[in-house]
């Protein structure tokens, strides 16, 4: 099996692509990976993936956003309108190595950009259907996780000063939060981002409730309203492998995440 490495052009500068598998004529899928310290974490979970699928007759293109991973650019310059220009690039990219079908596979913040996004994507690539893990449902709860996630170090230096974040951020401050740059050029792009149930997906999507037994509210609230024939909800008790350090596989996943694809 092979695994290559491509940089390509895209709105801000060249991001960088991982394809595992040999593309050709018909299938391919494009992987959505996570952002900030979850898509470090969930890298190795995520490699093991593509190999279990380009293995099966799927080969994988996982990229980087730009300002992120192997990609040109810094994080702070980056914003999720320039993400959805990087996943287009991608695809349009996978097109002119011959792949005719392209399977989006989304991971956390990636699940939340390929629901946000679902009418500009099915617009400008050939999407055959879709899967995602434990998707991401709202970028403002995500900005929030984030910002406590700066509180709670703060603290822990033995800080008690009550600093309100996002208002520092929105008056022009540049913040570090887990060693990733904020301004408010990039957090409030997130924070736009939705998962509304009344959009209905464009093309089928198997959505894993991943690291859980039962559905959470979340996921049951976007998908309320969507046509029953357009997705499938299933769990899956797996280890938190993008917010656990040294998970580096999941022999579980990978097969249901291809059947998923294959039903």
């Amino acid at each position: 099996m092979t695994i290559s490495g491509h940089f390509i052009t895209s709105s801000k500068g060249r991001i960088f692509l991982t394809v595992t598998g040999e593309i050709r004529p018909g299938k391919a899928i494009l992987c959505l990976p996570p952002l900030f310290e979850e898509m470090n974490l969930s890298r190795a979970v995520i490699a093991k993936q593509a190999q279990y699928f380009a293995a099966h007759g799927f080969p994988t293109c996982v990229m980087d956003y730009y300002g992120t991973g192997d990609s040109e650019g810094n994080i702070e310059d980056a914003n999720a309108s320039a993400w959805l220009e990087d996943v287009v690039a991608s695809g349009v990219w996978l097109k002119q190595q011959g792949a005719t079908e392209i399977i989006l596979w989304g991971v956390r913040f990636g699940g939340l950009m390929l629901l946000h996004f679902q009418k500009t994507l099915h617009r400008k690539l050939p999407i055959l259907r879709q899967l995602v893990w434990k998707p991401v449902t709202e970028g403002k709860l995500y900005t929030n996780q984030l910002l406590r996630v700066k509180h709670a170090n703060t603290l822990l230096r033995g800080s008690n000063e009550k600093v309100n974040w996002r208002q520092r951020i929105a008056e022009g401050d540049t913040v570090e939060v887990a060693g990733y740059i904020m301004n408010e050029y990039l957090l409030s792009s997130i924070e736009n981002l939705t998962s509304t149930s009344t959009t209905q997906p464009q093309t089928h999507i198997g959505w894993m409730e991943l690291g859980a037994h039962t559905i959470t509210p979340a996921a049951e609230r976007v998908v309320s309203s969507w046509d029953d024939n357009l997705y499938q909800l299933d769990t899956l008790a797996t280890p938190l492998f993008w917010h656990t350090p040294e998970t580096f596989t999941v022999p579980a996943l990978y097969p249901h995440s291809l059947a998923i694809l294959e039903n």
